[in-house]
């Protein structure tokens, strides 16, 4: 892609030996005509086409301001997926390596029969390394609204607040799974929901998350749940639902970063080229229906990288979504006015 500020630098002097500028009859006069049958509409055209009427002087120079306009949001739409690249990528190392080795060494220090508190103090470490660090990395940077692993991360704080809490009950003088839970004085050894309920009903009280959470995460591996004996049993399963979460949210960012490089692709690659020959064409006064194609065929950009993003990880993934459909808006309305102003 041409560098833009080339382009711009063409437009300003393109713009400069215009006349005064177009007037607000004839950005009306266009408005009425472009977006009769066409969308984005009126309005849209209005916004667009008055935010500098000093840059044009006939119909062709606002196209040219159209087609500008839908530069500018390309390059602010690859602006926001570097920053994303970058957050992503950095949540991925604090999740894939930094929280995933404190919680494989507080499942070491309990599959050991080791002092509890070794491994309740490496899954606090592993909830402020991993899910409370990414939250901070993409509010800081994204915008806390638009977070796209909010819910990732509130699910693996929960769990690893959750497995401490329960490791926080293992008798700190047992060395075994021998050792007398107090709070399992009423349940059997052979009956582990019994066990499971007893434990969970020991964090009721104001301890987040609650016994529905608590009973869901021990009863998660029915195998390891059946076999439980004592709380030390249960942070295992505790650690162990941890380690598999992990596991997933770094499988969900890497298919990310995936999506985000292809549609930077689309972005940088594809629609920001032909947005720089479309511009070029207006300015040097050539065929303006080659550059309303051009600008057309660089709409269709913005929904492709809309439907990756949307295909692969759902709806509720798709973090570009308004600059996707602004984009397409953008790109189709310069589109329209180019068009017009070849007749």
């Amino acid at each position: 892609m041409q560098p833009l500020a080339g382009i711009l630098a063409a437009v300003l002097t393109s713009a400069a030996a215009m006349a005064a500028g177009a007037s607000p009859v004839a950005i009306n006069g266009t408005c009425s005509l472009v977006t009769a049958d066409a969308y984005p509409g009126y309005d849209y055209c209005m916004i667009v086409l008055s935010s500098e009427p000093s840059a044009a002087s006939d119909a062709r120079g606002l196209a040219v301001l159209a087609a500008n306009a839908t530069a500018h949001n390309i390059t602010h739409t690859i602006g926001l997926i570097d920053n994303l690249l970058d957050s992503l990528t950095e949540c991925s190392e604090l999740y894939g390596r930094q929280m995933a080795d404190k919680v494989a060494s507080a499942l070491g220090y309990l599959m050991a029969g080791r002092d509890p508190s070794e491994a309740v103090s490496k899954l606090i470490d592993a909830y402020g390394l991993g899910p409370l660090n990414c939250f901070i990395v993409l509010s800081e940077r994204w915008g806390f609204s638009r977070e796209p692993l909010a819910q990732e991360n509130s699910a693996n704080m929960a769990l690893a607040l959750f497995a401490r809490e329960i490791a926080m009950l293992i008798p700190k003088s047992s060395r075994s799974s021998n050792g007398s839970d107090q709070h399992l004085a009423g349940a059997r050894a052979w009956q582990p929901a019994a066990i499971i309920n007893a434990t969970c009903s020991t964090l009721l009280y104001d301890k987040y998350p609650g016994y529905d959470y608590c009973f869901s995460v021990l009863s998660s591996d029915p195998v390891a749940a059946a076999s439980a004996r004592d709380t030390r049993d249960l942070a295992i399963v505790a650690t162990n639902a941890t380690a598999r979460n992990i596991t997933s949210t770094v499988k969900l960012i890497q298919g990310l970063l995936s999506d985000l490089a292809e549609c930077k692709l689309s972005y940088g690659d594809r629609m920001g080229k032909t947005m720089d020959s479309a511009l070029s064409d207006l300015i040097a006064g050539r065929s303006p229906v080659g550059a309303a194609i051009k600008l057309a065929d660089a709409s269709r950009d913005a929904i492709e990288c809309d439907v990756v993003m949307s295909r692969r990880r759902g709806a509720t993934k798709n973090v570009l979504y308004q600059q996707n459909t602004e984009n397409f808006v953008s790109a189709h309305f310069a589109s329209n006015v180019a068009m017009y102003s070849g007749h």
